[in-house]
């Protein structure tokens, strides 16, 4: 009987687990901008994100990881100006950088001043959160090679706010140990993750745009994006996934606005709004590349 018990009490609370992981956010497209925080990653990847190709659930299991890493953020925050480091325009009060035609933005973590042993520089500061693997692999080969996406976002926020130095922190989420880095700037590369960006909003067809690895559907990080079908020609878009971001229609006329053709009341057509660009219309005609 008392192991009977047992059995009931455990049933009891993975049911209650598993009611609180099912709870999803209403489906949604990603956000309408181009992240500079992810145009280290795979361009192809970026470009479905920014054409709205399908929408994407957050289960409350990855908003409870979103949750922590903020709340982690106001300890390394306070970690920092404990020794007296200076920081401003963090956590809530976070700057905002706008490029290629308005279609890309950004919001770095902060920045900071009198860091030991480069007291006069104002550094970028930047802040994650890791699992134990991968907070080791950060501290055994750095940011650059360990985590390249990282390592290319602080080098385009570096750039945008014309400054030299960047400080990287990390906290390890099995243990609570601290790992930072200073990062230098690189101007030719940020550079060329600009045109990137520039490359993802001119094109018009995604099979022109490198994809990255090894170009198999099998590589290790294709395996697991939600694209890969469509990426590599297995799937099509589905039908509920039309919208204006995809339709032959949609021009983008700068500064982040998008507008439809079938409008001919003024220069630019009629401007979208962005409820508007992931509702569509029936008039929707389909880009070329996804015939």
């Amino acid at each position: 009987m008392a192991s009977l018990k047992k059995y009931n009490e455990r049933m009891e609370q993975k049911s209650i687990v598993s009611m609180i992981d099912s709870i999803e956010s209403e489906p949604d497209y990603p956000r309408p901008y181009i992240g500079m925080s992810g145009l280290g990653g795979c361009i192809r990847s970026l470009w479905f994100n920014f054409r709205f190709v399908q929408k994407g659930t957050l289960p409350a299991r990855t908003l409870r990881i979103f949750s922590y890493g903020h709340y982690a953020e106001n300890i390394m925050v306070e970690a920092l100006e404990s020794i007296g480091i200076e920081l401003w325009n963090t956590l809530d009060d976070q700057d905002e950088f706008v490029d290629c035609y308005g279609y890309s933005k950004a919001h770095p973590d902060g920045y900071c001043k009198n860091v030991p042993g480069a007291e006069k520089t104002t550094h970028l500061v930047e802040f994650k959160t890791m699992n134990d693997a991968s907070f080791k692999s950060t501290k055994k080969d750095g940011v650059k090679k360990s985590k390249p996406i990282y390592y290319a976002q602080m080098i385009l926020y570096m750039y945008k706010k014309k400054l030299t130095r960047a400080l990287f922190m990390a906290v390890n989420k099995n243990n609570s140990e601290f790992y930072t880095e200073r990062v230098n700037a690189d101007s030719s590369y940020a550079k060329e993750l600009l045109e990137k960006g520039n490359t993802i909003v001119f094109c018009e067809n995604y099979n022109e745009l490198p994809r990255i690895g090894n170009n198999k559907q099998s590589w290790y990080m294709c395996k697991w994006c939600s694209y890969n079908d469509i990426c590599f020609g297995a799937a099509k878009i589905k039908k509920e996934n039309y919208n204006c971001r995809n339709c032959s229609n949609c021009d983008l006329i700068n500064e982040g606005r998008f507008s439809c053709s079938l409008d001919s009341s003024s220069e630019d057509g009629y401007i979208l709004s962005v409820e508007e660009q992931k509702e569509g219309c029936k008039l929707h005609d389909l880009m070329e590349c996804f015939k």
